[in-house]
């Protein structure tokens, strides 16, 4: 097989594509935008390779193994690729056996191929059927577990909903990526962002709710919030709809001192309160207070301006927005139902919160499959 320079595999361990993703600047983002307006197949090996070292960088922090532990490791990595993938491997070749992956990036390389190995590709990632415009909130364009990591890619032009275990929900922007464990951690509950998403999070003092983009952690106990991590923006930008919210940067941290502050159950780092937005510097990792928003200025994301507040709101409308900045399909007996009116105020909750507060006003029950709600009920007189 004729040697790629670009294929995953060498992109994860290659310096400079990690300097460009940890601590991007001018020049290698104009450096990696130019070979992908030559090469723009390579675009999918590109995100993924992306995910993976900020996904990982942050699991391994600073630990280092021996010298002879990394070239332990690296050469077992490709002994296993050469047997599962019958990729051509050189090992054994003198030249191989010197070359070292110091520090921690091993332990990237090893969760990678570890991966890849268990799944053939990641090309899951950007496969996707858009159908009628309406993602799936369970699977989402393709979902596929691996090692207990859920990875999901919004590739359409629509919202994805994402309900978590906990009962939080994300609703993750076109071309955003979440990732997460399908396997909760006891003290903590943990996600990674690239792109943009509004999170509506359970309240659960004991168990922090963490995202981390680029360098940023996001730590709450319950709360909505938006994360705006796009891949071509120099800054993340973190604005607070309800509740609290403390931001503080990892760059300089190891594994260890991460953990530390992950698992305190209080607030630490900028807290901001409803309406309180920051910016996060990738460059230098400096973190700003921004002015809040003006009353009546433009918002790109409907769910982040849409209140929630239903005051005898016919149900028929209150179906029509969820559906609108969930992307979800509802179905309900229109006869029966159409014409009840809703008083609530629903802010913040999570999707699965906002359905039960509907349906107990209702005396109703619903169910979700996928992308789509059904509600069931007698209707009001």
């Amino acid at each position: 097989m004729t040697h790629d320079p670009y294929s995953l595999t060498e992109l994860i361990r290659s310096d400079e594509f990690i300097a460009w993703v940890m601590h991007p600047d001018a020049n290698n983002n104009e450096r990696w935008r130019l070979f992908l307006e030559n090469y723009p197949e390579k675009k999918g090996t590109i995100d993924a390779a992306r995910e993976y070292v900020i996904l990982l960088a942050k699991d391994t922090g600073r630990d280092q193994p021996i010298e002879t532990q990394s070239v332990r490791m690296w050469n077992a990595v490709e002994s296993q690729m050469h047997n599962s993938e019958k990729w051509h491997s050189n090992v054994d070749e003198p030249a191989e056996a010197e070359r070292v992956i110091s520090g921690w990036r091993w332990l990237r390389v090893a969760a990678s191929a570890v991966l890849i190995l268990s799944i053939g590709s990641v090309s899951y990632w950007f496969y996707c059927k858009q159908g009628n415009g309406r993602v799936s909130l369970s699977a989402g364009n393709k979902q596929v577990a691996v090692n207990d990591v859920i990875q999901k890619y919004n590739a359409t032009k629509k919202p994805l909903t994402i309900l978590l275990a906990d009962g939080s929900s994300v609703v993750l922007q076109p071309g955003g990526h979440l990732s997460y464990s399908d396997v909760p951690a006891a003290n903590r509950r943990e996600v990674t962002l690239t792109g943009k998403a509004f999170f509506e999070i359970v309240k659960n003092k004991e168990r922090p709710f963490l995202v981390y983009s680029y360098g940023l952690a996001t730590k709450v106990l319950g709360t909505s919030f938006m994360i705006d991590a796009s891949e071509a923006s120099k800054e993340i930008r973190v604005e607070v709809k309800t509740g609290t919210v403390s931001v503080f940067s990892i760059n300089n941290l190891d594994k260890k001192e991460i953990d530390e502050e992950s698992d305190k159950p209080e607030l630490t780092g900028i807290t901001l309160s409803q309406d309180q937005r920051i910016a996060f510097s990738k460059d230098n990792g400096k973190i700003v207070k921004l002015a809040n928003q003006a009353k009546g200025a433009v918002v790109d994301m409907d769910i982040l301006k849409q209140g929630f507040v239903f005051d005898e709101t016919p149900v028929h409308e209150v179906f029509e927005t969820l559906e609108r900045v969930y992307n979800v399909q509802i179905s309900y007996d229109k006869v029966k139902m159409g014409n009840c009116t809703l008083n609530a105020t629903l802010i913040g909750q999570p999707f699965r919160e906002k359905l039960e507060a509907i349906c107990n006003a209702l005396d109703a029950q619903y169910e979700i499959k996928d992308n789509q709600v059904w509600i069931v009920g007698k209707g009001c007189k």
